[in-house]
């Protein structure tokens, strides 16, 4: 599992990187293994704008349908049109071909709040343990409904 120092990462699996004219966003390598097979993909269109907190995209896997969120307030600047011709890009690549959006927001200072790559391993750890529980939770009351 890949996990790039250069990026900001979100306690949603979201990684950032700002090269001063926009910030590229896309969905960590953990995430995207997590979800398995992917088979479909929403995105905004450049100039839409994201309000914090609410869906501005999806992806769906083979068992999931995710809600894309920003923690933040955003204006679209560009898509990533090559991943509704091949999602495997996203599969192969997700931190350099397989970014999803770029954006603008006014408040640089958000970066401060975000994880860098040693708080998101962490995180990470967090939530398999916890994920493996729910798994575990899962298969129980799938055979106690049998």
């Amino acid at each position: 599992m890949e996990i790039p120092e250069r990026y900001k990462y979100s306690v949603d699996h979201g990684w950032f990187f700002d090269n001063k004219k926009s910030i590229t966003f896309g969905l960590t390598d953990f995430f995207i293994k997590d979800l398995g097979k992917l088979l479909f993909l929403d995105l905004p269109r450049s100039g839409d704008e994201i309000l914090s907190g609410i869906s501005f995209g999806e992806i769906e896997s083979l068992d999931n349908l995710i809600d894309i969120i920003l923690p933040i307030n955003a204006e679209v600047v560009a898509v990533n049109e090559r991943l509704y011709e091949d999602l495997e890009i996203l599969s192969n690549d997700p931190y350099v071909r397989g970014w999803l959006i770029k954006f603008r927001i006014e408040d640089v200072n958000i970066f401060d709040e975000l994880l860098n790559a040693r708080e998101y391993a962490e995180c990470i750890r967090k939530y398999k343990g916890f994920s493996k529980q729910r798994l575990q939770r899962k298969i129980k009351e799938k055979k106690s409904k049998k």
